[in-house]
């Protein structure tokens, strides 16, 4: 059955439309994890560098092949009365070697400035002035531990000072867990019989919130994180008594 090109521009308008209301429609569902944070430690800066980096370069690409697409399948569409038949063009070497060089360099591109980053998203502080926290995972909640003096934070937060490291080592006494606050740290498992390791160097005061990124139970999500960063003359004063 032959279609005519209006009722094709027509289908193409309906589907475009019904994607749009889709989108519309999970920004609210999506917002908390697809919404870039706020960086708050040298670490989320560099996670926050790499995805802004990926982001530009494949909203940039999809822009273009996009656009061409939708200005080729207008510009060349077929016209009521024409029934002449269009060049036919059956391959064009430079062409397929183009289209396949550009993504591959594109692509080592962004491997490349990846495999750059990286350690910086990942650094764990070697500092001997380094806060170093042990973290302690079991269903449903986090408790930590300063080792400097192998006492708890006062309350349930993990309080640490700005601008100085902070080491955590991580385990757990039961499932796997996974400790994550998103404008700090990246994720972090927490496996049976293993310890882990992350960290982050804070780069202003605040509270911080994250949660246990691995499903581990009927009260997964009410296994939430809360890390207070605060001065380093309230630190000194207040709880410097931790570290010391």
């Amino acid at each position: 059955m032959y279609v005519r090109p209006r009722r094709q521009l027509r289908g193409a308008a309906i589907l475009l439309l019904a994607a749009g209301l889709l989108l519309v429609t999970a920004v609210p569902a999506l917002a908390d994890t697809a919404t870039p944070n706020n960086p708050a430690a040298t670490n989320a800066a560099a996670i926050d560098t790499l995805w802004r980096a990926v982001l530009g370069v494949t909203v940039t690409i999809f822009v273009l092949v996009g656009g061409w697409l939708l200005y080729t399948s207008i510009r060349f569409r077929e016209r009521p009365g024409d029934t002449s038949e269009p060049p036919q063009i059956h391959g064009s070497t430079r062409l397929e070697i183009a289209w396949t060089v550009v993504p591959v360099l594109i692509l080592i591109g962004l491997a490349g400035y990846v495999a750059y980053k990286l350690p910086a998203a990942e650094n764990i502080s070697s500092s001997p002035n380094a806060i170093k926290v042990h973290v302690t995972a079991q269903q449903f909640t986090f408790s930590y531990t300063y080792e400097a003096t192998g006492e708890p934070p006062p309350g349930s937060a993990l309080i640490v000072p700005v601008n100085v490291p902070v080491v955590i080592d991580l385990t757990t006494k039961d499932v796997n867990h996974d400790w994550w606050v998103p404008a700090l740290a990246p994720k972090v498992d927490a496996i049976p019989g293993q310890t882990n390791h992350t960290g982050f160097t804070p780069t202003r005061t605040g509270t911080f919130s994250g949660q246990c990124a691995e499903f581990c139970g009927p009260g997964h999500a009410g296994m939430t994180i809360t890390v207070q960063v605060v001065s380093t003359a309230a630190w000194n004063t207040k709880y410097g008594s931790l570290h010391n």
